[in-house]
């Protein structure tokens, strides 16, 4: 490139003194004109190229720099206590059993709280626009008219909305037991190991920690703001899609019939929902575990072969590393001699 370079500013300083030459013809100098003028994109795009080639060489400083980065990593990886991680995945063993066990228990209590919940509301709201006779147990309605039809929806969707409240709070109790146990992994253990690895890793692993912690509270303190995908409605609104298609039934007015039925769907829909988020969130806390089981066999497979290496191997890769920043610096040279000249 740089023996181009030369040759074209060589041309390009021929016509300019050819130019200056009184004795020389109008049609030569003509054409020297051009030529220079032609030359000199050529002589722009060597140096342009030359700076493109800076960039692409400094990444590649980048590459020999991570590897060194790894290199001086491997004794401390290699040095780190085998016996402390497999303490870890002991006690994350034990965390998974305890975390299937709390997640069965806790979607059984959460779907028989939030069921009674619903149908002693359910229960009331019957009894109370019905007319129950408890000494005959019959009702003494078995529809309700135009005019109190508005009546009987506004107070059936205010129960609905304060039920969506109290399915939140049975879902924050109930999920808490496993939030207890994803709290209780040593996150300080999980550092040390990070710590032992090059920057880049640990950078990676450290946004990884990040972004599953910020899944795990957000999912486990609110509950119903991040529902399953199948839900493309808020759980309000939900809800309320039985109750607008029971006053919406008759114009007329609202049965007995057509009442429970809708109160049988919105209890399906609380069913379904609770039973969805615990399993959602159920595997999500397994995952979680099972990944950090993962990364500490991961460190110790590392540590493993890392303890194998010999001198002779490390130092081939610790030469092998400076050859190659030495071939980068000589081509960094020459591309700077392009770029000056």
């Amino acid at each position: 490139m740089n023996e181009y370079l030369k040759v074209l500013q060589a041309i390009t300083q021929f016509s300019d003194r050819l130019l200056a030459d009184e004795y020389q013809s109008v049609e030569i100098k003509q054409s020297a004109t051009h030529l220079s003028l032609d030359v000199e994109p050529c002589i722009q795009e060597i140096k342009q190229s030359a700076l493109r080639l800076k960039a692409l060489v400094h990444v590649c400083f980048k590459d020999v720099s991570q590897a060194e980065d790894v290199w001086n990593s491997k004794p401390r990886i290699a040095k780190a206590s085998a016996v402390d991680v497999w303490e870890q995945i002991g006690e994350l063993s034990g965390c998974d059993v305890r975390i299937r066990s709390l997640g069965k228990q806790g979607k059984y209590d959460a779907v028989v709280k939030v069921r009674k919940s619903w149908s002693d509301k359910a229960t009331k709201l019957k009894n109370k626009w019905f007319l129950w006779d408890q000494n005959h147990q019959v009702f003494q309605r078995d529809s309700i008219g135009f005019f109190d039809k508005d009546n009987l929806y506004k107070e059936l969707r205010n129960e609905v909305d304060y039920q969506s409240e109290r399915v939140i709070l049975i879902l924050e109790n109930e999920l808490n037991w496993i939030f207890k146990e994803l709290q209780s992994i040593d996150i300080e253990k999980v550092e040390y190991c990070i710590e032992c690895f090059d920057f880049k890793s640990q950078a990676r692993f450290r946004e990884r920690l990040q972004s599953i912690g910020g899944e795990i509270v957000s999912k486990f303190t609110e509950p119903l703001k991040y529902l399953p995908e199948s839900y493309m409605k808020t759980f309000k609104e939900t809800l309320r899609d039985p109750v607008e298609t029971l006053v919406h039934k008759s114009k007329m007015g609202i049965s007995l019939i057509d009442f429970e039925e809708s109160c049988k769907v919105i209890g399906s829909i609380l069913d379904n929902l609770v039973l969805e988020i615990f399993e959602e969130r159920i595997k999500l806390a397994i995952q979680t575990v099972e990944k950090a089981i993962m990364f500490y066999n991961n460190f110790l497979d590392k540590q493993a072969r890392y303890q194998q290496e010999t001198p002779q191997q490390r130092g081939a890769e610790k030469d092998w590393i400076e050859y190659q920043r030495q071939q980068l610096r000589e081509v960094e040279q020459y591309i700077e001699s392009v770029i000056s000249h």
